[in-house]
Parts: structure tokens; C-alpha cells; sequence
């Protein structure tokens, strides 16, 4: 989350903008401390019970429809930008009616559809810029509490809308969670596609990610698959077979 502070305070943000931290109730982390070491000039707010991941973008969303902004960017506290990337952002917006994400995961499949954007069925939420009417729409037809995954039931909802998804080509976002409870094995790594960074900020970020990755593999591996448990599952199968066949 340092880092992720960090590369906020490099944000080009255009005049007006603000920068929202919401605290969910964490029990470990310091974040007013956080703030304060990162210098970040911010709104900072702590919830009074622990939201969670869906029920905070419904949550979000609401915030962001109260507010005069134009424009609402998620970034997830496992993630750093780009200085231009929300600029970058704000001009592909301007040209594309639908919604963005600044970060191109190699999670979901996508097709070009010229040197900036990748045309997807699916994103996840973080990194995606939202206009007020599509979080509107969002809002009014998806319930973040009930969604089972608000980002799967919101790509459901732009498509029999036939709201495009797009993502930058290259992103401008990176995530450098590589340990965590959704993504901790090779083979299951959240990665954006082409981030380049363009701050010794977020050059720090990854080289710790890597430096982490290479002194850890061992953690990084999934588990072995027992020979005896594999061959008592495919003697099961076997059988069943057998059986079939003499029926």
C-alpha cells in the first residue's frame, strides 16, 4: 500500500480533482500513518464496520454520483499508476463511448481495436474509469451486496446494454499484490499487460515484487498432487466405467 501511495502523489490530475482513500476497516494497517509518510494530499475516510470489496464500489459509486466530479477512477490499494495515467484516461474516455480500465490483465482475453484500446467482454474493477451515466446505470440495476462478483454482474449488464468495454493497450496500471488470498500462484498471477514504468516510484515497486517473488518461489508454487490420491481417483473412474459398459 506504500508504494501504491506513493505513485498517487505523482497523479497529473486535472484542476478540481481529489484523491479518496477509504480505510475498510483495516486492523493491521496505520493508514493516516501511511498517508502522512507519503505525503499524499487526499480525503482520507475510515468505515465504521468492514464493507467489503463489492458492497465498497456500490459504495463508491454512491459517493461519486453525490459529488460535482465528471469522472470516477478506481485503484486498488495492491496497484500503482502511471504519472499520465489518468490523462491518458480522460482522452481515450473523450473518444470512447463505454467504459475503460487502464489495466490490460492477461485474465481476460481482448481484441485490438487500433494502437490504443483492446476491445474486452470482461474486466475486473480495478483501474476502471467511469463516467457519472455509466456508474448511474451501474448503480440503479446491479446490487454490489447480492452481485456475486459487482465487476462479473456489471460486465453482464454493459453487454445486453451494448455498452463497449475497452482497456489500454498498454497498461497504465500495475498490480504488485503477488501474495494474497486471490492471487498466489504461478499460473493465477494478476499481471497488466506492457506497464511501463515512468517514475523511479514505480520502478521501486516492481523491483521489490521481484526481488519478493525470486527470494519466495517455493511460496508461489501450488501444491503437490498426491501419485496415491491420483491413482485412487482414476481406479474410481475405471470402475464406474466397467460398469457402465456391462449395463
Amino acid at each position: 500500500m506504500r508504494y501504491c501511495l506513493r505513485s498517487a502523489t505523482e497523479l497529473e490530475l486535472p484542476a478540481g480533482s481529489e484523491i479518496l482513500v477509504i480505510d475498510d476497516m483495516s486492523p493491521t494497517l496505520d493508514v493516516p500513518g501511511l498517508i502522512a509518510e507519503t505525503g499524499l494530499v487526499c480525503r482520507y475516510e475510515r468505515t465504521a464496520e468492514r464493507v467489503g470489496a463489492d458492497r465498497m464500489v456500490g459504495r463508491i459509486w454512491r459517493q461519486f454520483l453525490d459529488s460535482g466530479h465528471e469522472h470516477l477512477l478506481f485503484l486498488d490499494s495492491d496497484m500503482v499508476a502511471n504519472r499520465d495515467a489518468v490523462t491518458v484516461g480522460l482522452r481515450l474516455a473523450a473518444r470512447f463511448n463505454g467504459l475503460i480500465s487502464l489495466y490490460n490483465s492477461i485474465a481476460h482475453a481482448g481484441e485490438a481495436t487500433d494502437d490504443e484500446l483492446v476491445a474486452k467482454r470482461t474486466v475486473g474493477n480495478a483501474a476502471t474509469l467511469w463516467s457519472r451515466p455509466l456508474a448511474a446505470l451501474a448503480l440503479d440495476t446491479v446490487d454490489p451486496a447480492t452481485a456475486g462478483g459487482v465487476d462479473h454482474a456489471y460486465c453482464r449488464l454493459l453487454a445486453a446494454r451494448g455498452v463497449p468495454i475497452a482497456v489500454t493497450a498498454r497498461s497504465r496500471v500495475q498490480h504488485i499484490g503477488i501474495y494474497g488470498a486471490n492471487n498466489q500462484y504461478f499460473g493465477t498471477l494478476e499481471h497488466g499487460s506492457d506497464f511501463r514504468p515512468d517514475s523511479l516510484v514505480q520502478w521501486e515497486a516492481l523491483g521489490f515484487v521481484y526481488d519478493d517473488l525470486m527470494r519466495r518461489q517455493q511460496a508461489f508454487m501450488p501444491p503437490a498432487v498426491s501419485l496415491s490420491r491420483v491413482r485412487s481417483l482414476t481406479g474410481k473412474v475405471g470402475s464406474r466405467l466397467k460398469r457402465l459398459f456391462r449395463s
